[in-house]
């Protein structure tokens, strides 16, 4: 069967970036990418940005027909258009009408040329809503430019454990101390421009789906709030770099979505951006998401019907024995996150998080259900933080420590009878750290 090109129908939002140096270099007319993003059963979200203003459009091939490339066309079988001719030469596009559990090939043309780029550039849609299949998901946070080595191998790493879909759960870039970055709207977009365009980025890019959220330093100062005063500046900087499922609901309230992958679903949380200051200190407890993210939260995980339930934050939830940021320095928010989930008896929950600058896991044992799992991974490339041993942290799983940059590996298995999830923290090399925590889905019921 010839792939479904004619039906497909390709949106692209486009925005400009001032020239700025970038590590490697390209012999196409790409910068960086192409990057995908939210995969379903019959779409997918693609990311690229160029090097020059110019028009490009879009072909796809199904793997299995080495020479069948035909172009995307529109929905009245126009074939769509990518012009980078504005401030911001990068921009996203979403295709649809594609087949299921199929492997397609992508390329963008520019005056009749492909644009190759650095690797093969390929995406396998999900399967049809209903089945079950095991599939694998990486995680991390942190990643800059000042950890041990500022070429950041360990993106080289994740590539070649082919996960089907990579997470970044905050602290993406880290805007730059000197000179505040911050406080630059032309020094962030030159900081997102430089960290998307690591050369040993670019294979993972091309071919693992991303989802992301962020933490301070991708979205203003550390510790920053909600009244850090180009929030919405950074919001938009954000969204237009990460082709997510649609961020927030109606209005601009953050970066927060949920997707799911099979029997999986995936709750990304923002836990910046409508996050009250903590000083001065005020009678009134402080608020960690807003309203509506709230609403959005607890609807979602009681209708949820996925076996496992991921919860995504950029900082973690259960612990409490260090003095960095962490949900217990907003009590009132931790605790009802954790009422919630053993009032409403949500099964299959689980945590993953960032912003550590260590990786573990954590278990909290709660009175009547399940005890509650977090896994951290952090930095994946960025300085390591303080690691207080084993004996010093009950609420650590022992022997899942990681003192050096890493990435955490998810797998889901739903062969039988008993599906379960397996958690790993690995190294820059992609070699296994510490112990592995293995959690079947009858142990996570209330």
């Amino acid at each position: 069967m010839r792939p479904r090109c004619t039906t497909l129908l390709t949106r692209f939002v486009l925005v400009l970036l001032p020239a700025c140096a970038a590590p490697g270099v390209r012999h196409d007319g790409l910068d960086s990418g192409p990057m995908l993003g939210d995969l379903r059963s019959d779409s997918v979200r693609i990311w690229a940005a160029a090097k020059a203003p110019g028009t490009y459009t879009l072909e796809l091939a199904k793997k299995s027909a080495r020479h069948s490339w035909e172009p995307a066309l529109d929905a009245v079988g126009q074939k769509v258009e990518l012009r980078m001719d504005g401030r911001r030469l990068y921009g996203q596009c979403q295709i649809t009408g594609l087949d299921a559990d199929t492997t397609y090939r992508y390329r963008l043309v520019k005056n009749g040329l492909p644009q190759h780029g650095l690797n093969e550039q390929s995406f396998h849609t999900l399967p049809d809503d209903g089945q079950p299949f095991s599939f694998r998901v990486a995680f991390g946070s942190c990643a800059g430019d000042w950890g041990a080595n500022p070429s950041q191998p360990i993106f080289r790493a994740i590539e070649r454990m082919k996960p089907d879909a990579f997470l970044w759960l905050g602290d993406n870039v880290y805007y730059g101390l000197k000179g505040e970055e911050w406080n630059d709207p032309a020094a962030m977009e030159a900081r997102w421009k430089f960290q998307r365009a690591m050369p040993s980025l670019q294979a993972l890019l091309a071919n693992t789906p991303h989802y992301a959220v962020w933490d301070d330093h991708d979205y203003g100062p550390n510790n920053s709030d909600s009244t850090y005063p180009l929030r919405d500046f950074s919001l938009d900087l954000f969204t237009s770099y990460w082709p997510n499922p649609a961020a927030g609901l109606d209005g601009p309230d953050g970066v927060f979505f949920r997707f799911e992958i099979g029997p999986v679903e995936f709750f990304m949380l923002d836990v910046r951006y409508d996050r009250d200051v903590l000083k001065p200190a005020t009678p009134a407890p402080k608020s960690l998401l807003s309203d509506v993210q709230w609403e959005w939260l607890e609807n979602g995980l009681q209708s949820s019907t996925a076996d496992f339930k991921v919860i995504a934050s950029g900082m973690q939830v259960l612990s409490t024995y260090h003095r960095f940021e962490t949900w217990n320095l907003y009590p009132e928010e931790r605790m009802r996150l954790l009422n919630f989930l053993n009032e409403n008896s949500i099964a299959g929950a689980f945590m993953i998080s960032g912003d550590r600058h260590i990786g573990e896991a954590l278990r909290l044992e709660r009175e009547g259900t399940y005890p509650l799992l977090e896994f951290t991974s952090s930095p994946l490339a960025a300085g390591i933080g303080e690691a207080e041993p084993d004996q010093q942290v009950d609420e650590r799983i022992p022997g899942t420590l990681a003192a050096e940059e890493n990435f955490g590996i998810l797998d889901f298995h739903f062969q039988g009878s008993h599906p379960e999830l397996s958690f790993r923290l690995h190294d820059v090399y992609g070699e296994p750290i510490g112990r592995q925590v293995v959690l079947r889905l009858d142990q996570l019921q209330p």
